[in-house]
C-alpha cells in the first residue's frame, strides 16, 4: 500500500519520471506473470499466456519497471478476485499500431457501476463476494496512470459471476 501511494503521489505531483527504452512486451509480461505462478498455484487457478506468433507483436518505448508494476497489479488482481481452480488468461497481440495485453480472470466479475469507478483512486467494489478480499482501492488507479504516461489506453469489460478482462493498450516504438 505504501509503495502504491507514494508512487500516486509521485505523478500527481509531476515527480514521477519515465525511463523508456525499447522493450519487448511479451518479455515484460513473462517477467511480471512467472513471480506470481505459485500465488496462482495455491488457488488452482491455470495461468495461460497466449497470443500472437514470436515477432509479430511489436515492440514498446516503455519504462520497464513501470509496465512491471502495470502487469503484475493486474495479475495479482486476477488472482485475488478469480475463482478457486479457476483460469487466468493473458493474450499479447499486435492490435494496429499497438501492442495490446488482456488479463482475463473467470472469477467475480463487476457491475456495469463498478466497471464505471474501478480506475478511481481507492475505489473499491463492494459486494458480498469482495468483503473479505483485502486491498487499497490504489492498485487500478496506479495501473491507469502508468499507462496512460505511455500514451496507451486501459479498459475493462465484466459481468458479475462471469470474470473480468482489463485490456492495456501501448504504442509500438514505431508508430
Amino acid at each position: 500500500m505504501v509503495a502504491e501511494l507514494l508512487n500516486l503521489t509521485a505523478i500527481q505531483t509531476g515527480n514521477f519520471t519515465l525511463h523508456r527504452v525499447p522493450l519487448d512486451v511479451v518479455g515484460a509480461v513473462t517477467a511480471a506473470v512467472e513471480p506470481l505462478r505459485e500465488r496462482a498455484a495455491e488457488r488452482g487457478i491455470e495461468v495461460s499466456v497466449g497470443g500472437a506468433a514470436p515477432g509479430v507483436v511489436p515492440s514498446v518505448l516503455a519504462d520497464r519497471a513501470a509496465l512491471s508494476m502495470v502487469f503484475s497489479n493486474l495479475f495479482e488482481n486476477a488472482i485475488k478476485y478469480g475463482k478457486e481452480d479457476g483460469h487466468l488468461l493473458v493474450r499479447i497481440e499486435r492490435a494496429g499500431m499497438y501492442a495490446s495485453v488482456s488479463v482475463t480472470d473467470d472469477g467475480i466479475g463487476m457491475s456495469p457501476e463498478d466497471c464505471g469507478k474501478v480506475f478511481d483512486e481507492f475505489y473499491r467494489a463492494r459486494n458480498e463476494h469482495t468483503a473479505s478480499i483485502t486491498g487499497t482501492g490504489l492498485g487500478l488507479s496506479l495501473v491507469k496512470r502508468l499507462v496512460e504516461m505511455h500514451e496507451g489506453t486501459v479498459s475493462v469489460e465484466s459481468a458479475l459471476g462471469s470474470g473480468s478482462t482489463f485490456t492495456v493498450r501501448i504504442p509500438s516504438s514505431s508508430s
